[in-house]
């Protein structure tokens, strides 16, 4: 894999995850929470400035009722497959 189809595999991650927390209405410092991590880390991911870990992808898998290969797949392939969280439900 190319660097660059590993920023565009990163990219498409946090926006997942960024959309994910917008539907479910939580926070960042909720998402931190559940990776153990600062509200400032999980922000300096989210806008790519800092790599994601492998364990974090289990965690915020977790926290958001998907699967990792789902969150990887992008939002749009989540909803296709009925999968997304219920809107507002904050899972902490």
């Amino acid at each position: 894999m190319s660097d660059r189809e590993g920023d565009s595999l990163e990219t498409m991650l946090n926006e997942t995850i960024k959309l994910l927390m917008t539907r479910t209405g939580c926070r960042q410092v909720d998402v931190a929470g559940a990776l153990g991590i600062t509200r400032g880390s999980l922000s300096q991911r989210l806008l790519g400035n800092s790599g994601w870990r492998v364990n974090d992808l289990a965690l915020v898998s977790e926290f958001f009722g998907v699967t990792p290969g789902e969150l990887l797949s992008g939002y749009a392939a989540i909803a296709t497959a009925h999968r997304l969280p219920p809107k507002g439900q904050i899972r902490i």
